[in-house]
């Protein structure tokens, strides 16, 4: 599987993340095969958050990744262990009263990711959301605390816009603190209408130039269109946030040449849509919620293959000339 380096940490981010939204303590078992099948196939990038589980907002999977951790002694040097934290509003069995975006919350969800996690570092942190009338300061200040004291490698943010991300870093640079590393929007070659959740971030074109210009590591959410590619159908409106967010004749279109495209390669499209989203002009990891040993295998398989320009542009229709 493809990796890429970054800075501040000392082991490989490969190109497809194990996403683990579904994880609860009652599907334990299926959960460990699912993260053991992902490290036996080159994986590293470990993808959670406070808030996932398969009931949500009480940290089950991070619960189950940190059993998990318990029982497979070395493994944690091995993986690349991600978390996210602080939806404002939000997860108040772990946040009375509602998730903030301050730095006093900043320290406490970490300590709660650290507790459930059984570790005493995680990789990569991340804002789950933003609250863009927070000035950046005080929350770089934060970061720069938590990296200094080792308890985190690196960190970025999940649902920032460039624009808010670059103002993180030039406030990082100014006064000599840690800078962010990541950022996590909705990335896919089905393109969003609109986003799926309110205060999401879709990865636009002009983004998509900021990323390759500061070759920054995005983390691709919904790197399948939330199910687009497996079950979306002109004639089929029955789900609403899907035909919502990502009915559209040119995503049939995509969703046909990847197809195709796949047909022509040996693989399924659901390898092809992945290879698209981590072959870009920048680092991109594509985030996978697998449900068997078999998908992972096969979004392994996606993870070792880079399309060519003329191959990307065929697919997302910036080009009609098909190159196979």
């Amino acid at each position: 599987m493809k990796t890429y380096q970054l800075d501040t940490l000392d082991k490989p981010v490969s190109a497809i993340g194990m996403g683990t939204m579904i994880f609860h303590p009652d599907t334990q078992v299926r959960d460990f095969g699912l993260l053991d099948a992902f490290v036996e196939h080159g994986g590293t990038y470990v993808d959670t958050a406070e808030v996932y589980g398969a009931i949500e907002e009480h940290g089950y999977s991070e619960m189950v990744i940190g059993e998990w951790l318990a029982a497979r002694p070395g493994m944690r040097e091995r993986i690349v262990l991600a978390s996210k934290g602080l939806i404002p509003g939000y997860c108040a069995p772990i946040h009375p009263g509602g998730a903030k975006i301050d730095p006093v919350s900043i320290h406490k969800a970490i300590d709660g990711s650290l507790e459930r996690l059984k570790t005493d570092h995680l990789d990569i942190w991340m804002f789950h959301r933003d609250d863009p009338n927070h000035p950046v300061g005080p929350l770089v200040d934060a970061l720069d605390e938590e990296v200094r004291a080792g308890r985190l490698k690196a960190y970025g943010a999940s649902n920032w816009t460039t624009g808010r991300i670059q103002d993180a870093i030039d406030y990082a640079r100014a006064n000599g603190k840690a800078e962010m590393m990541s950022s996590s929007p909705n990335f896919s070659l089905a393109r969003a209408n609109e986003p799926f959740w309110p205060d999401t971030v879709t990865t636009d074109e002009a983004d998509r130039q900021w990323f390759a210009a500061n070759n920054f590591l995005l983390v691709a959410w919904s790197a399948l269109g939330r199910g687009f590619f497996a079950k979306a159908d002109p004639h089929d409106k029955s789900d609403a946030d899907l035909v919502r967010v990502f009915y559209s004749d040119a995503n049939f279109e995509r969703k046909r040449r990847a197809e195709a495209f796949g047909e022509a390669k040996g693989m399924n499209m659901f390898e092809i849509a992945l290879a698209y989203v981590i072959s870009q002009d920048f680092p991109v990891v594509a985030l996978n919620g697998a449900e068997t040993p078999e998908q992972v295998a096969s979004s392994a398989r996606a993870g070792a293959l880079t399309l060519s320009t003329a191959e990307r542009d065929w697919l997302d229709l910036s080009s009609d000339n098909r190159p196979f």
